[in-house]
């Protein structure tokens, strides 16, 4: 995969899960930049270094809404996807969601979707 194509940003609360999910994707192929500071996330998006942002339960409501709001405003092709740990039909404000339980291959397989609809916007 092209590391430029596949630049996940991962931001959460927790660093045990931050941490976790940030090995996993790096061992699927992906370049991801992980923090537990949302304006360190918020930088990267201002400044377009996404294309796929991973956002956590773990956050805040508010830090959620205003993460997905600057990377539709800054990086309007990219995607989101949203970890949440209790079932829910659609995401509001994400492209794609999964169940933090679910495990290593749903999160994976979350990720890779919204990068291929990220590729495609991109074309």
């Amino acid at each position: 995969m092209e590391s430029a194509s596949t630049t996940v940003i991962s931001v959460g609360a927790n660093a045990e899960l931050v941490g976790l999910r940030n090995f996993v994707l790096q061992e699927a192929g992906f370049h991801v930049f992980s923090t537990l500071d949302e304006h360190e996330a918020l930088a990267r998006i201002e400044r377009g270094e996404c294309g796929v942002l991973l956002v956590c339960y773990s956050l805040a409501e508010s830090v959620r809404r205003r993460l997905a709001d600057a990377l539709r405003k800054s990086c309007p092709i990219s995607r989101m996807v949203l970890i949440t740990n209790e079932h829910i039909d659609k995401p509001e404000f994400a492209d794609f969601f999964v169940y933090g339980v679910e495990g290593p291959e749903a999160l994976i397989d979350a990720v890779s979707a919204a990068v291929e609809k990220w590729r495609s916007a991109k074309a």
